[in-house]
């Protein structure tokens, strides 16, 4: 115990004794935890909820009736009418409420008073048009209900009146919100088949997560037909198109268009109220049943009801089930959103260790270097190796536990002031919950003594004869050499493994992500001496001459205190690193996906009807078209079928490709063509007279990548309105198609499916014969310069509407009626605009915990530049002795500082290029893009980081260098005398 008490002496008399290092690392490890107090406290709140959450999801219902799991992303199972009228008649029933949700497209009709609004990215794509397959689902959804009363509570207004004929609406609270509605106002709802406006009657109170309970996110997948496999080359089902076609054969199968749908089961929670007559007008079809809210009488309970109905929903074809309190809180628990959570609070626990790690070793490792002589004086006189040990340990684990206690108390005001103050921050709630303490606590012991290895082993080394001898350590410059070799082999393994190796894909994908990877980390770190020296002798000299010092006061101030500058450039590179790869990742990634100089001006889509043929010409008249620069286009989208072959792994996100008939000459030409494409496999000409002499097509290199066909190889596709048949084209030649996957994304080209695996060009006819399409829907037209996009949508929707009133047929729901068909326009330069908003806030959004890093870990250089001053005590009293200035001496503190940022920067900046460069790479293994692999510099927002970097070592510099350079000479060489 008395070792213990004089163990607890020997830590607290330093701190006393110079506060400063203390109060600074106590700072950090607060800063640090309360990263993860923001972070994870939105997981609390997520998990504290679910009970209430539940409950209140399912409303006055005590359970919901859906159908089973299905297809991923298939439309919901219209519920037998007699079923309904069963559960009615059933005595321990109290109301069946049968409701049907609807993906649409709801905008909030501006008031005259309104201030203009700011285009957003979805705004730009989607705006007030009609839904389409490629995107997801984005805002509220349409809920069909007859429910005489309101499921959930009110908030404001009324629930919808018994007046069907009143084309009223009654929304959530968070739609309210998000749309800045009103009781009184008008929405407006666009579906395929009408747009009508609504006037809201009432707001209800509804949870904001939908609870996980079935569903899928890859589309409207059908299956495939096991029907007679077709030969090798291009022979088809039918018969040969010169001596027969299909309609003269057989009956021609209908075209089918998708209907979009969303991505979840059972009751919508960001809903729009209505009356199912008014749902059938709005969407052109009936309102069919797909999910039954069941009230029960107080007398039966959820097991009697299961016992009674379990059985018989079974037996319904698709099968059904009962849904109740449980299944939705555990559905809570597995949503979308707390697996989202929970992977940032992951994140930002490593963040925080790294963070905790890195300034904790400064501490302990300054205060050994600084202590070596009193350590071995201790040695000399009492203490053994373990109690010098202890000293150690008992520091690390003093200040992680302020750290921790004062993060946590810290981060409770912050999150208690910040979610009142600053909502935006905590958007899921805020909730100091057991996670929340759990997690910091595991930042900070995980830290502390990951921290202490290093100083603990060096403190239990120094010798009792070390009291006697100059302890100035200096760099051994030969491992310094033999560290920079293993270094550049370690890092050289990453891009290695990626981009030159023979490997499959999964085993590349694991060898990065659990060897090389980490191997790119070590890496760095055994190139941080060689950097920062290097960084000493290239920017010192420009350091000296803008801050006007003699350039022999700066040359070798890191390098003579190597170990402790390194320490220092690793903290500030955790954060910046990890910012310059995953900014130059992000900015690398969005350079395919940006729609390139190949595309037109525009794509226009007549939905759902098309145009009839008499129709087709008044296209090129619109004003704004260059009338000699439209192309009418035969589009369907539909699976591959590969044989007895698996699909290719690379296409597992994405197996069916979007068909697109066109004109190759028009489309290819050598002058002036619509799409002045790159070949990279192929010869233009050649493949324009393949696909003009009929089966034959050209493919994005991307596709061709993925696939492994090339020039001369077969691609088979299965006609979605004829699934007993197959379409066989070849490839005529291979082009690089930048952009293509957004284009397609939001213009409508995908009719069945969310995702896609190529975009593949044809002839026109072929494509129109071999997957039965009707009207021509599509058309790639070039504008004319300064034309006006609204003025020319809006003529373009005025031949849309020639055919009002025609009905079409859609998957899953049958016939419907088109009372406003559409003409969509997606302008190139809008996806690119879109493109460019949506990919900065993705980016950025990943990049903020980084930067928080960044920010937590400059109060290590706080503990660098005082440790730096202290040990130089002496030697500044001289330098004032003998006539350098105050301000000189200043300069020569902040000097330090820009040099260790600087080094900071060079290393952040390998790491980032490297790490960006093989995430980039390894794409292509992932299955979702298999294009060639580009790389771009991001230099602006770089240089973000870059300059926060700089400004944050500068203010940490600052007490320091205005403490040194205040101080008098006297005072200096007296305690330099003293440290000596």
């Amino acid at each position: 115990m008395s070792s213990f008490r004089l163990i607890v002496k020997l830590v607290v008399a330093p701190m006393r004794r110079s506060p400063g290092r203390a109060i600074v690392t106590a700072l950090g490890v607060i800063a640090a935890t309360c990263a993860v107090v923001w972070v994870v406290s939105g997981y609390d709140a997520l998990v504290s909820n679910f009970d209430e959450n539940a409950d209140k999801y399912l409303g006055r219902y005590d359970v919901l009736v859906i159908a089973s799991d299905g297809p991923p992303g298939a439309p919901a199972t219209v519920i037998d009418r007699e079923l309904i009228k069963a559960l009615e008649q059933d005595a321990g029933v109290l109301e069946v409420n049968p409701v049907s949700n609807y993906r649409v497209t709801a905008t909030r009709v501006s008031r005259d008073s309104d201030a203009e609004v700011a285009k957003t990215s979805l705004g730009l794509l989607v705006g007030d048009r009609p839904p389409v397959n490629g995107a997801p689902p984005i805002g509220p959804t349409l809920v069909s209900t007859p429910a005489a009363e309101s499921p959930y509570e009110m908030t404001s207004g009324r629930w919808l009146g018994a007046d069907h004929e009143t084309e009223s609406a009654v929304v959530a609270k968070q739609v309210a919100k998000e749309m800045q509605l009103s009781v009184g106002d008008e929405v407006q709802i666009t579906t395929f088949g009408n747009q009508v406006r609504l006037r809201v009657v009432g707001i209800v109170q509804q949870v904001t997560e939908m609870p996980a309970l079935g569903g899928g996110r890859d589309g409207n997948k059908r299956g495939r037909s096991e029907s007679d496999e077709v030969e090798s080359g291009l022979v088809s089902l039918r018969p040969p198109r010169d001596t027969a076609t299909s309609s003269r054969t057989q009956p021609d199968p209908q075209n089918q268009i998708g209907i979009p749908s969303g991505f979840g089961m059972g009751v919508a929670t960001n809903a729009i109220y209505v009356r199912p007559e008014i749902a059938e007008k709005i969407n052109g079809y009936p309102a069919d049943p797909r999910v039954l809210q069941v009230a029960l009488r107080d007398a039966v309970t959820i097991s009697q009801f299961r016992e009674v109905w379990s059985e018989r929903l079974a037996l319904q074809y698709p099968p059904l089930r009962l849904v109740d309190f449980e299944a939705v809180r555990r559905g809570m628990a597995s949503s979308r959103s707390v697996s989202g959570q929970q992977s940032q609070a992951w994140a930002a626990t490593g963040m925080a260790t790294l963070a905790a790690i890195f300034i904790i070793f400064s501490t302990l490792s300054m205060g050994v270097t600084e202590r070596a002589r009193e350590l071995a004086m201790l040695r000399a006189v009492a203490l053994t190796r373990i109690q010098v040990a202890g000293v150690i340990a008992v520091e690390c684990v003093l200040l992680a536990m302020i750290g921790w206690v004062g993060g946590l108390f810290a981060g409770g005001v912050m999150v208690m002031v910040g979610s009142r103050i600053l909502p935006g921050l905590f958007s899921s709630g805020a909730v100091l919950g057991w996670t929340t303490v759990g997690l910091t606590g595991l930042t900070v012991v995980v830290g502390g003594f990951a921290a202490a290895i290093l100083p603990l082993w060096r403190a239990i080394r120094i010798e009792p004869l070390g009291a006697m001898a100059t302890l100035r350590e200096l760099p051994r410059y030969r491992w310094c050499v033999t560290m920079d070799i293993i270094g550049v082999a370690l890092s050289a393994a990453t891009p290695i493994t990626v981009f030159a190796l023979p490997m499959s894909d999964s085993w590349r994908s694991w060898c990065y992500s659990f060897v090389t990877y980490p191997m790119l980390l070590l890496g760095m770190i055994l190139l941080a001496p060689a950097i920062v020296v290097g960084s000493e002798h290239v920017f010192g000299r420009f350091i000296t001459m803008i801050l006007r010092l003699d350039g022999r006061m700066l040359k070798t101030q890191l390098s003579s205190n190597l170990w402790r500058s390194v320490g220092a450039t690793l903290a500030l590179s955790v954060g910046l690193g990890l910012y310059a790869s995953t900014q130059t990742w992000g900015y690398s990634m969005l350079v395919p996906f940006t729609p390139g100089d190949w595309l037109p001006d525009a794509i226009v889509a007549f939905h759902p009807l098309g145009l009839a043929a008499e129709d087709e010409p008044m296209v090129a008249k619109v004003e704004g078209v260059k009338s000699d620069q439209v192309m009418r286009l035969a589009i369907e989208q539909a699976q591959f079928d590969w044989g007895d072959d698996q699909p290719p792994s690379r296409l597992r996100f994405g197996d069916n490709g979007i068909i697109c008939g066109l004109d190759p000459h028009k489309a290819f030409a050598t002058a002036n063509p619509m799409l002045p494409v790159t070949f990279v496999a192929g010869d233009k000409a050649a493949a324009i007279e393949a696909i003009a002499s009929g089966r034959g097509c050209v493919v994005s290199e991307d596709f061709s990548m993925a696939t492994g066909l090339h020039f001369g190889d077969v691609v088979t596709f299965i006609p979605p309105a004829a699934e007993t048949e197959r379409v066989a084209y070849r490839i005529a030649g291979v082009v690089s198609l930048p952009g293509w996957q957004w284009v397609t994304k939001f213009s409508g080209v995908r009719r069945h499916f969310v995702r896609t695996g190529t975009l593949l060009f044809a002839n026109y006819s072929d494509v129109h014969r071999d997957f039965h399409l009707n009207r021509s829907e599509f058309f790639w037209v070039n504008l004319e310069p300064g034309a006006k996009l609204a003025a020319v949508e809006r003529q373009f929707q005025a031949i849309a509407e020639r055919r009002s009133g025609e009905t079409f047929t859609a998957d899953a729901v049958g016939d419907v009626k088109a009372y406003r068909p559409f003409a969509r326009m997606t302008v190139t330069e809008n996806v690119e605009r879109a493109i460019k908003m949506r990919a900065d806030g993705m980016i950025w959004g990943m990049s903020y915990l980084p930067l928080v890093t960044l920010a937590i870990m400059s109060l290590a250089i706080v503990n660098t530049i005082i440790a730096s001053v202290r040990s130089r005590t002496w030697e500044f009293g001289v330098m004032r002795s003998i006539g350098v200035t105050r301000g000189q001496l200043m300069r020569l503190v902040l000097a330090e500082s820009l040099l260790i940022a600087l080094a900071a920067c060079c290393l952040s900046l390998t790491f980032g290029l490297i790490a960006g460069w093989c995430g980039v790479g390894m794409a292509q293994f992932g299955g979702w893009f298999a294009g060639p692999p580009s790389f771009l510099i991001p230099w602006g927002q770089l240089s973000i980081g870059f300059a926060m970097t700089i400004t944050l070592c500068v203010l940490a510099a600052l007490w320091p260098a205005f403490k040194t350079g205040l101080a008098e000479p006297l005072h200096l060489l007296q305690s330099g005398r003293a440290q000596r």
